[in-house]
This record gives structure tokens, sequence and C-alpha cells, in this order.
């Protein structure tokens, strides 16, 4: 008998077979790639006899594709509920092919160096005597040895924290972030970090292409240095770094110096310090030179200045000695004629003054009434000297010299 089933009930057996082939890789030729709101991917994956429609997420996305890239989709086959249409949701995409890799990787080198994150200006030098590193590779790699190998036959004397990861694989690409967060973060006093593996094919190097390796080796806060397999071999990562080595024995020789190396410098630069301060001294001792000729002649310029100066001085002394003289002889005649004026203007002020008090005496109000004069005032005082001032019957006073004379006024009539 056959068995009913609900639609709902129909979609979820189906779905339950198909998990059962979670992580299945298909390959195919991608077709209709697009981004939906900057969040969701969208594309076919084809061959020459079907087309399956697959669906991810934008971050899920770890290198560029585009249409007529053949490709390995990693994912799960679902049958949607609402709609009954077929996806394969996807949780990783990688190229498939040398030709397909090559273009991803083009594609990608085209992106973050449009972001500038190739710029030789975000380059720094790495410090000229690291004291402390850290050294990030797989430990069963020949690149670890090598290092390490040219490293001890250096100048030596280097604190090494060693990072273990994978450096090719699926899990190659979360260690290596992980391990340049760590030491980024948690490692102290780090002077530069070193990340290398060996040489290889373009997909085993996929891991030093990959879009995060590359943005975390670009966000490095520490210098960092970068070697990969053999000088033919450039990734992504490398042209992110501050510093990038051919190859990992490279890495070392750049990061130290050797003993014959410094000794040379040193040698090099004592030598140019020497010629320097010989150099310094000569021009002091010119200097100096020049400095006494310089100070001699500005002495005799200042001893011709000073004889100038006092024998001025003492031409304006004597010129300043006779106007003294000339001004006592001046100052005694000024006296004598200015005494001879001021008896003289004494004289006439006396004769003045005589001349004065005896007009005042003849015009006075008293030798006025001596000669018949007589003076009237009102009761009140006022001097009258129109019939107009006074009525008839007014109070009136009559000074003569001798007394006064109270009166009344009558007008003839």
């Amino acid at each position: 008998m056959t068995q009913e089933l609900t639609v709902s009930q129909f979609v979820e057996v189906i779905n339950v077979v198909l998990q059962n082939l979670e992580g299945v890789t298909v390959v195919g030729e991608v077709d209709e790639y697009r981004v939906i709101h900057s969040k969701w991917v969208t594309f076919k994956i084809k061959d020459e006899g079907a087309s399956v429609g697959c669906f991810m997420t934008v971050w899920q996305l770890r290198t560029v594709i585009e249409d007529g890239m053949m490709v390995r989709a990693i994912g799960v086959p679902k049958l949607r509920a609402k709609g009954g249409f077929f996806s394969f949701v996807l949780s990783d995409v990688k190229p498939a092919g040398e030709g397909a890799l090559k273009r991803a990787l083009e594609l990608m080198q085209e992106k973050l160096t449009a972001e500038g994150l190739f710029a030789q200006e975000r380059k720094r030098q790495l410090p000229r005597f690291p004291q402390h590193i850290a050294l990030i590779t797989s430990r069963d790699a020949a690149a670890y040895s090598d290092f390490l190998k040219v490293l001890q036959a250096r100048l030596g004397g280097l604190a090494i924290s060693f990072l273990h990861t994978q450096v090719q694989g699926d899990p190659a690409v979360g260690q290596i972030v992980k391990a340049l967060e760590f030491a980024n973060t948690r490692l102290r006093n780090l002077d530069a970090v070193v990340l290398i593996r060996g040489g290889g094919s373009l997909e085993d190097l996929s891991a030093f292409n990959d879009e995060g390796v590359v943005r975390a080796v670009a966000g490095s806060r520490i210098p960092i240095i970068v070697g990969v397999g053999h000088e033919r071999d450039v990734t992504l990562a490398e042209l992110a770094a501050d510093v990038r080595a051919s190859t990992p024995s490279n890495a070392a020789e750049l990061l130290t110096r050797t003993r014959e190396e410094l000794l040379s410098e040193t040698a090099y630069m004592q030598a140019r310090i020497t010629g320097a301060v010989r150099s310094a001294l000569q021009e002091k001792r010119q200097s100096v030179i020049q400095s006494g000729q310089l100070l001699r002649h500005r002495l005799t310029m200042g001893q011709r200045k000073v004889a100038s100066t006092v024998e001025k001085l003492l031409r304006q002394g004597n010129k300043f000695r006779r106007q003294v003289q000339i001004f006592s002889a001046r100052r005694d005649t000024y006296r004598t004629f200015l005494l001879a004026r001021l008896q003289v203007s004494i004289k006439d002020t006396r004769a003045g003054l005589g001349n004065m008090q005896r007009l005042l005496t003849t015009l006075s109000p008293e030798n006025t009434l001596r000669r018949g004069y007589s003076i009237t005032r009102t009761a009140k005082g006022r001097l009258i000297t129109s019939c107009k001032i006074v009525k008839e019957g007014d109070l009136i006073e009559v000074t003569l010299k001798d007394g006064k004379i109270p009166s009344v006024v009558k007008f003839p009539g």
C-alpha cells in the first residue's frame, strides 16, 4: 500500500535523505553569478547535461568567482518548503583546475589592489636588531628547519615564539589567521612576525592567497615578513606583507645579520665617524682662527673708536669750559645792569605812587565836603543823584563836612 504524506512531511523526508549527502562536493562551471544586497550569493553550477542552483552568504565566499569559471562547490542539497524548488546550500567554493585558480587569483589581486592593501606607502621597515619574533609555520615543513638553520648561523640570541599551523589544506586558513591574531594581541615586546612555508603548486599555496589571510597580514600592527617557497612563487600574502622574502631562508637573512656583516658595518661606521670627527675638528680649528682674527680686528677698531671718543669728549669739555667762562662774565654784566634798572624802576614806582596818593586825597569825599559840597541819601542810605529818586514827604539825610542834617522833601509849588 502506498504511504500517504502531507506536502510538509514529503519535503521533510526528502531533506532527511538529502542530509546524508552532507559535505558533498560538486565540480562544474559557474553561471548567472549574482550578489544580492551585499549579503547573499546565488549562481548556477552546470555541465553539459544539467545545472543546479547554488546559494551561500557573502562572508562564506573566500575567493572571487565569475561566470565561466570551473569551481568545486561544497555544501548540502536542500528542497525548499516554500516554493518547492531545489537548491544547493554551499559552505565553500574553490576554483577547480589551474586555469580557474589563476583567474581567481587575478580577480582577487585586482580587488585588493583597488583597496590599497599592496600599496608601497603602507610598508614598514623591519627592526634593525630584533630581539623577539613570532614564527608562524608548520613544524613538519622544511621551511621551519631551513629558517632556524640560517638564523642560528647568523647573529643568534633571538627569542622565538613559535606558532604551529598547517600551511595548506582546508584548516590552514583559519589556523594562520588565528596565529596572526594571537601574535598581535597576546605576545608582548614583539619586534616582528615571520610567516613562511615551502614552495608548491598554485593549489598548494591557496591558503597564502586566501582573502582572510591576506587581510590579516595587511592588518598586522607588528611589522611582518612573509616568505614562500621559491622565488618564482609570489602569493598575495607576500604582496600584503611589509617585507617579502624569496624563500624561508631568505626571510632569516633579511631579519638578522651575520657577525661578519656587523663587523664590516661597524668598521665602516667607525671610519665614517672618524672622518666626520676629523672634518669637524678641522672646521672648528679654522673657525677658531677666523674668530681670533675677527676679535683682534674688532679690538683694534674698538680701541680706535674709544680714543676718538675720548678726544671728542676732551674737545667738548674745553668748549664747555670756555662757554662757562663767557657765561660767568656775561652774568656779572647782566647783574649790574639789572640792579641799575631795578633801582630806577623802584624810584619811578615811588614817584608814581606819590602822585596817585595826592590825586586820591584831592578827589576824596572829605575834601569835596570841605569845599562846600554835600552828600544826600535816602532814609535807607541810597545816594540821591536825581530828583526822580524821591517824592515829596520822603525823609532824607544831608551830609556836610561837619555833620548830618535830617530833612523832609518838599518841592516848590
